[in-house]
C-alpha cells in the first residue's frame, strides 16, 4: 500500500508545515474525487477486476481524502490529530508491509491453518470493517472511531494479502 503510505506522510508534512496547498485537500472537490475514488476501488475489488493490495490502497487513500477534507473544516486547523493519524497509519502499514507480508515464506503451517481460520470469523470480515470505516468517516463527534476502524481494515488487509501470498 504504498500510495496510502506516501498520502499519509504527504498529509502528515503538509500539516506540520502548515504549507499553503493544504486549502485545498479542504474542498468540497477534494471530498467529491475521494468519495469516488472509495467507490471506484470498492467496485473494482468486488467485481475483482484488480488485485486485493489495488484496490486496499485505493479505498484507504481515498478514504484518507475523505477523513481529511470532511473532518478538517469542523475542528481547529492546529488540532494534532490531522498529522498524528496518518503518521500512524503509514508506521503501522509500514510496520505490517515489512514485518509479515514481506515475510510470509518464513510462515509456518500452523501459522497460515490460523490465519485461515481468523479470516472464516465474522468479526473479521472485510465487509463489516469497511462499514465500519465508512461510518468511523461520518461520526466527527468520536474521533477516534476512524483511526480504530482503519487499523482493523490494515490487519485485515495484511491477513488477506499474507494469505494469497502463501497460496502461490
Amino acid at each position: 500500500m504504498i500510495v496510502f503510505i506516501t498520502s499519509c506522510l504527504l498529509i502528515a508534512t503538509l500539516v506540520l508545515s502548515k504549507n499553503a496547498w493544504l486549502y485545498l485537500l479542504e474542498t468540497p472537490e477534494a471530498l467529491g474525487l475521494g468519495l469516488f475514488g472509495m467507490f471506484l476501488s470498492l467496485l473494482a475489488g468486488y467485481l475483482k477486476k484488480v488485485r486485493t493490495i489495488a484496490w486496499h490502497d485505493g479505498f484507504c487513500t481515498a478514504g484518507l481524502l475523505v477523513w481529511f477534507a470532511y473532518w478538517r473544516p469542523q475542528f481547529n486547523p492546529d488540532t494534532p490529530m490531522f498529522y498524528v493519524f496518518p503518521l500512524y497509519y503509514a508506521f503501522l502499514t509500514t510496520l505490517v508491509t515489512l514485518g509479515l507480508i514481506n515475510r510470509v515464506e518464513n510462515f509456518d503451517v500452523d501459522s497460515v491453518l490460523y490465519m485461515r481460520h481468523l479470516e472464516k470469523i465474522t468479526r473479521f470480515d472485510m465487509n463489516a470493517i469497511i462499514a465500519f470505516v465508512m461510518v468511523g468517516l461520518l461520526i466527527t463527534r468520536h474521533y477516534a472511531l476512524y483511526p480504530m476502524a482503519m487499523t482493523f481494515f490494515i490487519m485485515r488487509h495484511t491477513m488477506l494479502i499474507c494469505l494469497e501470498a502463501y497460496k502461490r
